[in-house]
């Protein structure tokens, strides 16, 4: 706000660039083809920072400035660092983004975060919270593969239009409410969900896991690339056990999360 009206005006040719060329690398780096699946806003106005450039063809960023850029995104998104105290964190990034630009030392993506499977199990999926957001960007890693058949899901076409509809429960909700046992929020939490087709979701309706895996190709190798596309355990189809299920997918959701967050795991 306290900057000259003129030196804003001869800036936004370089804002508009650094705009829309962060917009291309969430498209295309992370999938994010909705600001609804954009996990928190202030992710923009650091990107837009990164990507600016008074040239109207900047050259290629360098491979070891993406990394860290991506580093960065992944870590911010499971740490929810801009969830509270957001202005604090946003300058600082914004300072810590330029020095990497400029190929000065920095320290971006080195803030401290602290991830466990609590992070899927504890969380339940709501479309306008940060830890779905981030999840569903978790699931669009693995490329996932049509439950039943085995082919690709369009992630452009299911992601961009940023609503619930194409997230459907593993263990369906009305088997898990005719146990008794469950309690909504452990029915519903973010390792019990899966991106599936409208059409195979149909198919499975409400039979638990052993039952609609018949459903699935029967060729055992076509059976394990699907299922691993969603990081989703064997396990889950073998013995329809919730509990052992939601232990073993959180764990390949860990794997996953930290890979992306470059953490390592004992």
């Amino acid at each position: 706000m306290d900057l000259p009206g003129s030196e804003v005006r001869n800036k936004f040719d370089e804002i508009q660039t650094g705009i829309f060329r962060a917009i291309d690398f969430l498209k295309d780096e992370l999938n994010v083809f909705s600001l609804k699946l954009l996990p928190m806003e202030n992710i923009l106005a650091v990107l837009s920072s990164f990507f600016s450039s008074p040239q109207k063809q900047p050259p290629p960023v360098p491979q070891e400035q993406y990394q860290a850029i991506k580093k960065w995104f992944w870590r911010a998104c499971f740490s929810k660092r801009y969830a509270r105290g957001a202005s604090k964190s946003t300058d600082l990034d914004l300072a810590e983004v330029k020095k990497l630009k400029t190929g000065q030392p920095h320290q971006l993506e080195s803030f401290d975060i602290s991830l466990d499977t609590s992070f899927f199990l504890k969380n339940y999926f709501r479309m306008n919270s940060v830890a779905t957001r981030t999840f569903i960007l978790l699931l669009a890693q693995g490329k996932p593969l049509n439950f039943i058949q085995g082919t690709n899901i369009s992630l452009k076409n299911v992601l961009a239009q940023g609503n619930r509809k194409e997230f459907h429960h593993i263990f369906p909700k009305s088997y898990l409410q005719n146990l008794e046992k469950y309690k909504d929020d452990e029915i519903n939490c973010l390792a019990n969900f899966a991106l599936l087709s409208r059409s195979d979701n149909n198919k499975i309706k409400n039979k638990q896991p052993s039952k609609y895996r018949i459903e699935m190709p029967d060729c055992e190798e076509s059976f394990q690339q699907i299922i691993s596309t969603h990081f989703c355990p064997a396990n889950a189809f073998i013995d329809d056990d919730y509990d052992s299920f939601l232990v073993s997918r959180s764990e390949l959701l860990l794997n996953k999360a930290s890979e992306l967050c470059d953490l390592r795991q004992d």
